[in-house]
């Protein structure tokens, strides 16, 4: 087991328990071995909408990197608030295959995002 990836998804989870977004959270999948890790994550909101994640990270000279990803935010009625994710089928955008789904938009995006970002972003649109 990779003690780096193990400390990153260790984070992840504590970020999860300390969010005053996030009523539960279920961990669905966590598997790590010696050179990369997936982690997927279904966490009901406190204002009734949902967050799903899913990470697949390397570890190169202790670096984590992100390969492949989705963050999703739905509202309660399960309208989508945003995602972001690497899914090739956007090839035409700059930075491809990175984006980012607003509502019914799609925005091209410079970098893999970061959850910790994204579970601020989560936080602050649920507090206007």
């Amino acid at each position: 087991m990779n003690g780096h990836i193990r400390r990153h998804f260790d984070l992840v989870e504590a970020r999860l328990i300390e969010s005053p977004a996030v009523l539960s959270f279920q961990i669905i999948r966590r598997e790590i071995s010696l050179n990369d890790g997936k982690l997927r994550i279904k966490a009901a909101l406190s204002d009734g909408g949902v967050f799903e994640c899913f990470l697949y990270v390397i570890e190169t000279s202790q670096q984590i990197s992100l390969g492949k990803y989705s963050l999703h935010w739905q509202d309660r009625q399960g309208n989508l608030v945003r995602r972001m994710d690497n899914a090739p089928h956007f090839s035409d955008l700059p930075c491809a295959p990175h984006h980012k789904h607003i509502a019914d938009m799609v925005q091209a995006m410079s970098c893999a995002p970061d959850i910790f970002t994204f579970l601020d972003e989560i936080e602050k649109g649920m507090a206007s």
